[in-house]
């Protein structure tokens, strides 16, 4: 896997240029927001914890965002959304994969013209998806980069519970690039990586 360190984002911009993907655009949430029209809400990106068990948006997770896309939002912040199905959080958490990808694109579709439909237009909607992997609070195993004290007595993990392995770590990478890859195919102009709670430490 190749290694690269980002440090503003023109250096994506000219990576992207270099592999020749010139219909990749990269643009930061604080110029698409500042852009989005004053009278729209922002939907922030929290979990319902209603999708199938094998992760595809469920009737809860459909009626939920259908509303939000009714309601007038202009960015709609999609929830925490599992990489893989050993990184949920619960039997619930949505999940994208090969096999839910086309799920995911028929709601991202449905918002848009519920949007479309109550307000008049849907083309200055933002819809990013939450990309996330639960760590040491994944369901039903947790997954540790390394032992705190703190936080093993706050989860109950025993002292002698295994790390993750370097390799276990590349292949999660290789997993977060796939999603990301399934995102756009689902409709999603922009990803987010949910990386806090401590969650993979």
């Amino acid at each position: 896997m190749r290694r690269f360190t980002y440090k503003t984002l023109e250096d994506p911009r000219q990576s992207a240029e270099q592999l020749g993907a010139t219909h990749v655009r990269f643009e930061s949430g604080r110029e698409r927001v500042k852009r989005a029209p004053a009278r729209g809400a922002a939907i922030h990106p929290m979990e319902g914890c209603d999708a199938t068990l094998d992760g595809r948006p469920d009737e809860l997770t459909w009626r939920r965002y259908q509303r939000f896309a009714a309601g007038g939002a202009k960015l709609i912040w999609f929830e925490a959304t599992a990489i893989c199905q050993e990184g949920r959080a619960n039997p619930r958490q949505a999940w994208i994969g090969k096999h839910t990808v086309a799920d995911f694109a028929r709601l991202h579709d449905r918002m848009l013209a519920v949007h479309l439909e109550r307000w008049g237009a849907a083309d200055d909607v933002l819809i990013p998806l939450q990309l996330t992997h639960s760590g040491r609070y994944s369901h039903p195993r947790r997954v540790i980069a390394y032992h705190n004290p703190l936080i093993d007595r706050t989860t109950a993990t025993p002292a002698g519970y295994p790390t993750i392995t370097g390799d276990d770590l590349d292949r999660l990478e290789d997993q977060y690039v796939e999603a990301a890859g399934l995102a756009p195919e689902a409709g999603f102009r922009a990803i987010d990586l949910k990386v806090t709670h401590t969650a993979i430490c």
